[in-house]
């Protein structure tokens, strides 16, 4: 096994289990939102990590988070070592995204950019970053639409293991 793809399995290790975090989203045709999400990493073999990512939106003037976006999963080991990140979101829209993963001392940070965007006219590109620290993942996520033209933050969070 190469470096890179011990490094990847390392870090699906890590990451297996679930977290919990606050975040805020943002972009320029929204409105800013707070949210809170739940993710679970699931291993399921040697090169695949299932997920699951559920987010409750809290909106303006009101009390409760209200599940607002939800996606499932996999992340796999590609056989260059890259990572490519395959899921289907609320509303069907499917995203492919091929990363590289950098070990920096105590962190393991992924970068993931779009291939593919489909059943959603409205994207144009999407990225994500992952970032692992112990028990803390922070997690930004930003993307390209058809009205707004270069890539833009859109999701800041940081999430805490819980088990």
């Amino acid at each position: 096994m190469s470096n890179k793809s011990t490094t990847s399995s390392q870090l699906f290790d890590l990451l297996k289990g679930t977290w919990r975090g606050e975040g805020r989203g943002q972009f320029p045709t929204v409105t800013s939102f707070d949210y809170r999400e739940t993710l679970v990493f699931t291993r399921r073999d040697e090169k695949t990590l299932a997920y699951e990512q559920r987010a409750q939106k809290h909106y303006d003037g009101g009390t409760e988070y209200l599940q607002s976006h939800w996606e499932s999963g996999f992340i796999s080991i590609l056989e260059n070592d890259e990572l490519q990140l395959v899921n289907i979101q609320i509303g069907g829209r499917s995203e492919i995204l091929v990363g590289t993963i950098e070990s920096l001392d105590v962190i393991f940070r992924v970068h993931f950019v779009s291939k593919t965007l489909a059943n959603d006219p409205r994207m144009v590109s999407s990225a994500r970053t992952f970032e692992l620290e112990g028990d803390i993942l922070r997690y930004e996520m930003e993307m390209q639409t058809t009205k707004v033209n270069q890539s833009t933050p859109h999701l800041k969070i940081a999430l805490q293991r819980i088990k």
